[in-house]
């Protein structure tokens, strides 16, 4: 026997090693299949307020324009969009400081068109 190791006599045999697995990657939140829509299927849901360029923008700069919690990537490589937060934040219910302008221009009534007072277009004539 080596007289630097102590001989610590054992009564009990330890378990088995057991730890915890650690959490993989998973995210935080994950809504419900139900509200997952791809693009296609947003654009035909709603064909009056979105069309497929104004998506194709939005989920193209989601990092930037705060829409990147709404956005999940599917395992077959495709894009799943929450939609109530998808369309929450469109109309500018959340993450947008003012709405959106409409799809159409809009056109004067009857003709009747609102013109600049020509008073405040012309500069004051100084007398020297």
């Amino acid at each position: 026997m080596n007289a630097r190791t102590p001989i610590t006599p054992r009564t009990h045999d330890p378990g088995p090693f057991q730890t915890e697995l650690p959490m993989t990657a998973a995210p935080p939140f994950v809504p419900p299949t139900t509200e997952l829509v791809t693009k296609a299927q947003l654009v035909a849901k709603h064909p009056h307020l979105l069309s497929v360029n104004r998506v194709a923008w939005a989920l193209r700069c989601r990092a930037v324009n705060g829409l990147s919690d709404a956005v999940f990537d599917s395992p077959c490589g495709e894009l799943l969009i929450h939609e109530p937060s998808f369309l929450a934040w469109f109309l500018g219910l959340s993450g947008r400081a003012k709405l959106r302008a409409g799809r159409t221009r809009r056109r004067a009534l009857g003709g009747l068109t609102k013109q600049a007072p020509t008073a405040l277009l012309r500069r004051p004539a100084y007398s020297a």
